[in-house]
């Protein structure tokens, strides 16, 4: 199976030169679950994209410092692909910032949120169909989505982000957190986002969340049987 993943962001470069890519994440993540299937980067972020939905069975959107409502030349072609793939029936994966623009491409709406930023590890409601009503995941972000088009199932989320994991009527499926995040490599981009951008007490509550170990082996699964078309 072709997976093509749709590289939305960079990391900084210490993390990337300790970690890899998003694409190299993503590929890390999802290999457990998909040990037979071939991962493709794809830089979305530099202007290229799959010249047709067809080229891979399956598409995973990644996370990104940008927002969907950036000026960016990339922004629109990627909504259009997203809706292109979506009306081809290839099953499509999005993470964080891909949570947020397919949503975006889909008919639904997303911004920055007044609740600020949720970093480090959450617990979500959630229903996955295995009995278990509740995921730990990591999370990094302070965008959100707002609104949803018809047809679209919220399977997952918290009082924080309440539009936390969604399922599309089209073959899409998208959450709001992490699940390539480990917490060796989110306690180093930490190090890196306390410097920047976040709060001292973001910092501080993020790190202490990280004494629990995210569920993103079990949340893997889930979206392999989603992209190879069992859910």
């Amino acid at each position: 199976m072709r997976i093509g993943i749709l590289e939305t962001g960079r990391l900084p470069e210490p993390i990337e030169a300790t970690y890899g890519d998003y694409p190299a994440l993503m590929a890390e993540w999802l290999h457990p679950a998909m040990p037979q299937a071939a991962f493709t980067g794809i830089p979305v972020v530099d202007g290229e994209l799959p010249d047709r939905p067809s080229e891979f069975d399956g598409y995973v959107i990644t996370g990104s410092k940008h927002g969907v409502y950036d000026d960016l030349p990339w922004i629109g072609p990627l909504k259009q692909f997203i809706r292109q793939a979506a009306a081809a029936e290839v099953p499509q994966v999005g993470i964080c910032f891909g949570h947020q623009i397919a949503a975006e491409a889909l008919g639904g709406h997303a911004e920055k949120s007044a609740r600020g930023w949720g970093v480090g590890r959450q617990a979500y409601r959630i229903d996955l169909g295995d009995g278990v009503p509740e995921i730990g995941m990591i999370v990094f972000h302070q965008d959100q989505v707002l609104a949803l088009p018809d047809g679209a199932q919220v399977l997952g989320g918290n009082d924080f982000c309440p539009i936390g994991v969604v399922r599309y009527a089209e073959p899409v499926a998208t959450a709001q957190f992490h699940p390539e995040f480990t917490v060796p490599f989110t306690q180093d981009l930490l190090d890196i986002r306390a410097v920047e951008t976040l709060p001292a007490e973001v910092v501080t509550r993020a790190r202490q969340s990280l004494a629990e170990t995210p569920e993103n082996a079990r949340f893997g699964r889930w979206a392999a049987r989603f992209l190879t078309g069992q859910l």
